[in-house]
């Protein structure tokens, strides 16, 4: 389909009209030309219709959107349980026919089942080179190869191989691994290695401060540790504060580097080649293998408000989680995957690991190379995405947004009749989609560089760790011509809980339970949030099943806060405030540990407000700070440098202190949120404006790139206290 009927050409888009008689003239003569496409084009979807009706089965979609996704359960008082319907597929039958409990006998079954087909790939980095740029500056890029194939049985007898020596070393069941290294192939054979001796995985992110990665070594008593060559250097900080650790496990670097003599005091370093090269069979204890309660993962969530917490994770978990994910989608034997989201994620981790299941190979990737215009490919060489050109891949909402505001920004800079164009075309895509069809001709004319931005052949995408904007979310998932799944967990549900169905077209909802998966909604009195709500019940989103964690990791008190059991199910209290549709999906509508109330009384929710005003295009990062006593909230605002550029010529440090250019980025602000339907008290009433990058580095956001609000608070300590006096 080419256009969209009801929809009319530049409707109430007159007050964009430029001023001067010539741009009149201009903006004439484009309003004929969108009337002549619109006309042609409903010529079009006439003499098509029936040719695309059979060819796209529209009534698929219409028959998803008429369907119930969840059975409602009314068993207590002050909660309402909503149960999946979604039926097991025959890879979940073939978990059971199998009996398949443990990430070790998974491992097991897919190496067997697959043998010599392709499973995971790396891309050779031939060498670096200095490139100069057009500012005079020079920077180092890699000459990038193809990807180089290891097969199923080839892993197997690697991680194989790298168990006996973890076993030679002393690592086997009872002991803990850390792992502090970059997503590739030898992270994934590294994790199997040690579930298949009863090991314990602790994940840490690269980007983790020092303190983080101390806090969570000691506090595990990991008695080794894996890093690569890139990750040595804060090894050798942290170790004389680590005094339990005893063993480094070192990789070689992806870049061509020389091994040097890597010095780590009293720690002994083994290299990882050297485990693969093997031990002798008489040096290796015996194996003890798994059982499905045993924890496989300790994963340390990214510590928003204090020092990251350890989830227990167990094989049983993990595995639950698992059977859920095989089944969001229809997986085909072609498919591919690419990985570059750090496996320290378990969301990362059980995608890669459920795409194995299918026999899908998995390519791996990094941030630095994905595209064509990442920050290491070099000029004439292409992105990993346009070599392995992917049909599957995870992203997260920070990924998205950059993209988004990419895609505004390139139409602004065309000119505003490029952009009223671009807004109208766009508009007759998002319809006829909605209404179960697809625009092959936009397909391959308009959106043909954005699709060839990831590769061209992505025909699925999951979004998850964070809230997706429903501008983003519309946006980015016309431009690619893909099918953009939002999907909602959190590191103490194992990464599941619910995903919303590709033919799902709406935007805010997460979907419904997901196999094995139960969400209860429970009264929040002081929120007021209840079940008997209308027209949809609302409160506390609990999870329910197999897939909720142990609990943390030496925090007992803890543990018994936030996870409980009843009728031999284990919940988990996410905090978050949901509601669930006539249709059985769930939305996210709040989070108590988010909710401020003014002093009139309103209610605002940070998380909300910031996921729709990090869209706007003078928003690199927000952070909503609120007093109790006051009637308005204040943002700390991180500016987008390239935007502000464009507003004034003035420096940052001076715009800091400038009342005209403040004014001017809070009425931006304040413009954008009311056109995406925030209200007059969500609205930040003053902003501060923040000098310094926000990276975990700075501790004002996490590993995960979530905001750290007490710390930000903390830092813009004077410049709040200022404003609300």
């Amino acid at each position: 389909m080419m256009a969209t009927q009801g929809v009319a050409p530049m409707e109430g888009r007159d007050e964009k009209a430029p001023k001067g008689w010539l741009d009149k003239c201009k903006y004439a003569l484009l309003k004929l030309v969108v009337v002549m496409i619109y006309v042609v084009s409903h010529l079009y979807d006439y003499a098509f219709y029936p040719v695309y009706f059979f060819y796209y089965h529209p009534w698929r979609v219409r028959r998803y959107q008429k369907s119930t996704h969840a059975r409602r359960e009314d068993l207590e008082r002050e909660a309402v349980i909503f149960h999946s319907l979604t039926e097991p597929t025959q890879v979940n039958q073939e978990m059971l026919d199998h009996g398949l409990q443990t990430m070790e006998q998974v491992f097991n079954h897919i190496s067997k089942k697959y043998g010599s087909q392709d499973c995971l790939g790396t891309r050779q980095i031939l060498g670096e080179e200095e490139e100069p740029q057009p500012n005079g500056k020079t920077f180092v890029k890699y000459v990038l190869g193809r990807y180089e194939w290891r097969s199923f049985n080839q892993v197997e007898e690697e991680v194989r191989r790298v168990a006996d020596g973890l076993r030679a070393q002393g690592l086997h069941h009872g002991t803990r691994v850390a792992i502090l290294c970059e997503t590739r192939a030898e992270w994934m054979i590294m994790a199997n290695a040690c579930f298949q001796n009863n090991a314990t995985v602790v994940t840490l992110y690269t980007n983790l401060g020092n303190d983080g990665v101390i806090h969570a070594i000691n506090e595990t008593e990991a008695a080794a540790v894996v890093c690569s060559q890139d990750t040595v250097s804060k090894i050798q900080e942290i170790l004389p504060k680590c005094p339990h650790l005893q063993t480094v496990i070192l990789m070689k670097a992806l870049a061509p580097k020389s091994m040097h003599n890597v010095k780590l005091g009293a720690c002994k370093v083994v290299r990882y080649h050297e485990l693969v090269q093997g031990v002798p069979s008489d040096h290796v204890p015996p194996r003890k293998p798994p059982q499905a309660n045993d924890c496989a993962i300790i994963m340390y969530t990214s510590g928003s408000t204090g020092n990251p917490k350890g989830v227990m994770l167990s094989h049983k978990n993990l595995l639950s989680s698992m059977t859920a994910l095989i089944n969001i989608a229809q997986f085909r034997p072609g498919d591919r995957y690419i990985a570059y989201l750090p496996l320290a994620h378990v969301l990362e981790l059980l995608a890669e690991t459920s795409c194995l299941m299918y026999g899908i190979k998995i390519g791996y990737s990094s941030a630095a190379t994905l595209t064509n215009k990442s920050t290491k490919v070099k000029a004439g060489c292409k992105g990993d995405a346009n070599v392995l050109r992917p049909t599957l891949m995870c992203s997260v909402p920070m990924v998205l947004e950059r993209i988004y505001k990419s895609i505004v920004d390139t139409m602004k800079r065309q000119g505003w009749a490029a952009e009223e164009l671009f807004e109208y075309l766009m508009q007759y895509k998002m319809k006829w989609e909605d209404r179960g069809f697809d625009t092959p001709l936009l397909n391959k004319t308009l959106f043909r560089k954005i699709r060839y931005f990831l590769g061209g052949r992505v025909r699925l995408m999951l979004s998850g760790g964070a809230p997706l904007s429903s501008d983003t979310h519309n946006l980015t998932r016309t431009c690619i011509c893909v099918p953009l799944m939002q999907g909602y967990g959190l590191t103490e549900t194992t990464a599941c809980a619910t995903v919303t169905n590709p033919k799902d077209r709406t935007t805010g909802r997460v979907g419904a339970p997901l196999m094995g998966i139960k969400i209860k909604l429970v009264n929040w009195d002081e929120g007021n949030y209840l079940i008997s709500d209308e027209p949809h019940p609302r409160g506390e989103i609990h999870v329910g099943g197999d897939n909720v964690a142990l609990g943390y990791f030496k925090m007992e008190e803890k543990t018994n806060e936030d996870f409980y059991e009843k009728n031999g199910v284990r919940w988990f209290k996410t905090g978050d405030i949901g509601e669930v549709h006539a249709d059985g999906v769930l939305k996210i509508i709040d989070r108590k540990k988010d909710l401020i109330k003014l002093q009139h009384g309103e209610y605002v929710s940070y998380g909300k407000v910031e996921s729709v005003l990090k869209t706007c295009p003078i928003v690199e990062n927000i952070c909503l700070v609120g007093d109790s006593s006051k009637d308005y909230v204040i943002a700390v605002v991180l500016p987008d440098k390239t935007k502000l550029n464009s507003i004034t010529p003035k420096s940052l440090p001076e715009c800091v202190q400038d009342e005209k250019v403040l004014a001017q980025i809070l009425k931006e602000i304040q413009t954008f949120g009311k056109s995406n339907d925030l209200n007059k008290v969500e609205l930040p009433a003053k902003i501060v404006l923040a000098q310094d990058e926000w990276t975990p580095e700075s501790g004002m956001v996490t590993a995960a790139f979530k905001i750290r609000r007490r710390q930000i608070t903390q830092k813009y300590e004077k410049e709040i206290s200022k404003i609300y006096k």
